[in-house]
């Protein structure tokens, strides 16, 4: 008995499972049907009445008259005034292309003018630096000269100590 039980509740299991599979069936086909197929339009009457009267026009010769209707439509067309508007207009982003635009934004004209800053910046910085090394060597040529101005003063003797002191104030103001 135990076996008919479990085998009646598979087959429950299985039959529910089976509902649930037609259920999803007619739910799918429903939304197949609701999918409606585009008419392609049909130009054949069209067609052929243009057909028709070209045939008409070779059998009765009516070119020369359609020709100079044709004629006129033109001259009528031709004289009726065109406005010309001229816009002048700076245009930030593309109307059409914008990748291409994209592309030559951000992959070339940013680092380009990126390189450019970092260049002028280093330009200016080697300058300063320049200038800095200059005063650097002078400020140190200046000590080495007080260094033995003091050097000389320590160990000479009084004539020395004498020509010395005039040489210093006769550079004094200069």
């Amino acid at each position: 008995m135990k076996e008919i039980d479990e085998l009646n509740q598979r087959m429950d299991g299985n039959d529910e499972i089976v509902d649930n599979l037609v259920k999803k069936n007619t739910e799918m086909e429903k939304k197949v049907t609701r999918f409606t197929e585009n008419p392609v339009p049909d130009y054949s009457v069209a067609i052929n009445t243009i057909l028709i009267e070209v045939k008409e026009i070779k059998q009765n010769i009516k070119q020369s008259e359609e020709l100079a209707l044709l004629k006129q439509i033109y001259e009528k067309l031709n004289k009726v005034p065109t406005f010309i508007t001229k816009q002048v207009r700076i245009l930030l982003f593309p109307e059409t292309n914008q990748g291409q635009y994209y592309k030559i934004v951000f992959g070339r004209l940013i680092p380009w003018g990126i390189c450019l800053v970092v260049i002028t910046y280093l330009y200016s910085l080697s300058g300063k630096a320049i200038d800095a090394y200059g005063q650097h060597k002078q400020s140190e040529q200046s000590a080495h000269y007080q260094r033995a101005w003091i050097y000389l003063k320590q160990i000479a003797k009084r004539r020395t100590l004498s020509a010395m002191d005039s040489a210093y104030f006769k550079t004094a103001n200069k």
